[in-house]
């Protein structure tokens, strides 16, 4: 049994009559009885929003404050005595200090049985306020006792002062216009992508000032793309018989030609015995050797004659000279021709 508001009190405050009723395999039964209600005396405040269709404690200026009106009424059935305070809280209900509070009146005393009292909050953002919105709970109470309380939304602006472009603005609808304006972005750049063409009039192989016909320029352009006449002019695939000779000439490892004799012998080595001048050599040459009137049968010639190529023979190298240089009265002629002769006698 709940007493209405504001009951006088009183041990018979007024009387109910109590009725029961039921069945039970068939059988009814019904039992009344009246009952007397006492009313004790009791403290009690109700605490409501004086204009319910305005929120000035939502998107408050960061430099700025802003104050909400209160009905405090007194539906207990003994004048009412009691304190008001209010916080901020986050949504897990932690207390919050970002926010300064004020509360007018900070209490009541004696407020008669039926009588109202207005009560103004105020808040005023910090420096360091979240722009995350806050819970204000006010709480009424009458000792160590808590009578009622109250809770409402309370926010900040982003912007400082009213200067900003979305200072006018909630956190939701900022929000929500920023992703309107982010998906129109995508929208408009995912149809300029596919809207856009890659085109090649051929201009670029056009040099500046010059005049051609257009008909030519996918003929110049494949021109110049093509590298394929370039490269049959630089590589012919012909090579002459003079390269050839030549190559296989340098390949070729041919015997040093014998250094001319040089005229006068150096000192000390002993002079050959040569036969006179003019007189051929003792004996006579081996039997079966042709005879020189015997002429040579003609030998055929080739089908196609190549010009003959003068090989570079070249010149032998005499010894190593001697750690003192050349011997005394020697010179690098009779050194090329005779030095083995003069190491192999200096041991």
């Amino acid at each position: 049994l709940i007493p209405p508001l504001q009951a006088t009190a009183s041990p018979s405050s007024f009387e109910l009559l109590v009725s029961v009723n039921g069945t039970n395999a068939g059988r009814f039964t019904e039992a009344s009885q009246m009952v007397t209600v006492g009313v004790l005396e009791s403290t009690y405040a109700n605490l409501t929003v004086e204009d319910e269709t305005i929120r000035p404690l939502e998107d408050i200026s960061r430099d700025g404050s802003s104050s909400q009106n209160f009905i405090l009424l007194n539906d207990g059935n003994i004048p009412f005595t009691g304190t008001i305070g209010a916080e901020m809280l986050d949504k897990n209900g932690a207390l919050r200090n970002d926010w300064t509070i004020t509360v007018s009146p900070e209490s009541v005393s004696e407020l008669a049985v039926g009588e109202s009292v207005t009560v103004t909050v105020t808040l005023a953002p910090k420096e360091d306020v979240s722009r995350a919105t806050g819970s204000l709970s006010i709480t009424v109470s009458s000792g160590d006792d808590v009578i009622t309380t109250y809770a409402l939304d309370a926010s900040t602006k982003a912007a400082v002062g009213n200067q900003g472009l979305l200072s006018g603005l909630s956190t939701g609808v900022t929000v929500s216009l920023f992703a309107v304006v982010f998906l129109a972005l995508a929208v408009v750049a995912r149809r300029v992508k596919r809207s856009g063409e890659l085109q090649d009039d051929g201009l670029e192989l056009v040099a500046p000032d010059s005049h051609t016909n257009p008909d030519t320029m996918g003929s110049r352009r494949d021109e110049v793309l093509d590298i394929s006449s370039a490269v049959h002019d630089l590589t012919s695939g012909e090579v002459s018989q003079e390269e050839i000779a030549k190559a296989l000439m340098q390949s070729m490892d041919l015997p040093s030609a014998p250094a001319a004799v040089p005229s006068g012998l150096p000192p000390g080595m002993p002079r050959a015995r040569l036969p006179p001048a003019g007189m051929p050599p003792a004996g006579m040459p081996p039997s079966g050797l042709p005879s020189p009137e015997k002429s040579l049968p003609p030998l055929p010639l080739p089908m196609q004659p190549i010009a003959p190529v003068q090989p570079t023979i070249p010149v032998a190298q005499g010894p190593p000279l001697p750690p003192n240089g050349l011997p005394p009265g020697w010179t690098m002629e009779q050194w090329t021709h005779y030095g083995h002769q003069w190491l192999q006698r200096q041991g």
